[in-house]
Formats: C-alpha cells, sequence, structure tokens
C-alpha cells in the first residue's frame, strides 16, 4: 500500500513540475515574440543578386541602413505599402528612419553592379504571429499536464 501512495505522490510532483515548467516557458516566450529586440542587418550581397530585409516594428523603433560598395537599388516600404525611401544607382546609400506605422517594414536591396554590396546596420524586429501560436500551445500542454498531476493526486 505504501509503494502505491509514494509513486502516485512521485508521478504527481513529476507532473507538476513539467506543467508549471511548460507554462512558465511558453509564456515568458510569448512575451518575448510581442517585444521588439534590435538586430544586426549586416551583411552582403553578391553582384546581380537581391536581398529582402523584413523587420517588424513597432511605432518609434528605430532603423539604421547603410549601403556601399557597388551600384545599387534600394526600396523601403512601410506596412501600409506606402514607399519611404526608394533610390536606384547608387552606391553610397544611407538612411535612418524611425517607424511611424506597426507593422513589418520591407527593404528590397538588389545589386546592380560587378563586386559585392555591403549592408550594415540596425533595426528592431519581434516574432511572427506563427510563432505565437507555438508558445500559446506550450502553455495549453502545460495546463493539461498540471490537470494530469492532479488527476494522479486525487486517484
Amino acid at each position: 500500500m505504501r509503494g502505491s501512495f509514494a509513486s502516485k505522490s512521485r508521478i504527481f510532483y513529476i507532473l507538476l513540475g513539467a506543467g508549471v515548467s511548460f507554462i512558465i516557458i511558453g509564456s515568458a516566450s510569448a512575451l518575448y515574440t510581442l517585444t521588439p529586440v534590435p538586430v544586426s542587418l549586416n551583411g552582403t550581397v553578391g553582384a546581380g543578386q537581391s536581398d529582402t530585409l523584413t523587420p517588424n516594428m513597432n511605432v518609434g523603433n528605430p532603423v539604421v541602413l547603410s549601403v556601399t560598395g557597388s551600384n545599387s537599388s534600394i526600396e523601403i516600404v512601410d506596412p501600409e505599402n506606402e514607399v519611404i525611401r526608394s533610390v536606384t544607382n547608387t552606391a553610397n546609400f544611407q538612411y535612418n528612419f524611425t517607424a511611424q506605422t506597426d507593422g513589418q517594414y520591407l527593404i528590397s536591396i538588389e545589386n546592380l553592379g560587378r563586386s559585392d554590396l555591403s549592408i550594415t546596420g540596425s533595426a528592431f524586429t519581434k516574432g511572427s504571429q506563427i510563432a505565437l501560436g507555438g508558445q500559446l500551445m506550450l502553455i495549453v500542454t502545460g495546463i493539461i499536464v498540471l490537470g494530469l498531476g492532479l488527476r494522479a493526486k486525487l486517484r
């Protein structure tokens, strides 16, 4: 009889710990997904290639962008599909701006020259809504595991 009680108690505490861990990790991760964090825009674009950057920002988040090294075409579009800045055939592009609208911005860079482009700068971005679904599933899983633990304890 005593062995059965110890086993139920052990299962309860294991499931309790797992459930609470799932809930804490899922909650922390969900908060992180919704909070913009600074990211580097540094990289290179080879001759004849293009690159698209898509920071997901809140109002007031700054962007610093510099593109040098070869002729390029650059376009920056806000979440409402309004062009913020567009240039063609420039070898030295520098532009700083602050997000005026919440959402995903589109920075398109096309290398029109014969040598690599160097991209430097920074922006803020946050996780996608698709990623948020995974974190919510983790929280729900934690609640289910807690329920299983309580069920094991009460039987």
